[in-house]
């Protein structure tokens, strides 16, 4: 449990850090949806040709996406990363909601030693 605490701080101490530097970056110059989404292509390009992600039709799509979800941010749109952040707090309250209500019944340790085995076979193996 330590770790992933461990990677949790980590994880918030970088997306801080991303986050003022690419504050940084856009007081140093003009900054618009077209330079954001030509950034996109190129790391979606480098990405598919490294192999890290396949060719799809849907390229466009998450193209756009990515676009608008980043220059929304670059903005300082709030109600936007409001809004998403609601979101992804409630598919989370409902994957841990899934989560408890699964139910695993796990056996003792001596389980396997306490069956008695039945008759052996024909074939002469004992069937526990």
């Amino acid at each position: 449990m330590g770790k992933v605490e461990a990677l949790e701080a980590a994880l918030d101490d970088l997306r801080l850090r991303n986050n003022i530097l690419l504050r940084l970056l856009g007081s140093l110059g003009e900054m618009n949806k077209e330079k954001i989404e030509e950034a996109v292509k190129e790391e979606l390009e480098v990405s598919r040709k490294a192999g890290l992600i396949e060719d799809n039709r849907e390229i466009q799509s998450t193209v756009e996406n990515l676009t608008d979800s980043i220059y929304k941010w670059f903005v300082g749109d709030v109600e936007d990363i409001r809004a998403k952040m609601d979101e992804y707090r409630k598919k989370m309250e409902e994957v841990l909601k899934e989560q408890e209500s699964k139910v695993i019944d796990v056996a003792p340790a001596d389980f396997v030693k306490r069956l008695e085995p039945k008759e052996p076979n024909k074939g002469g193996g004992i069937i526990l």
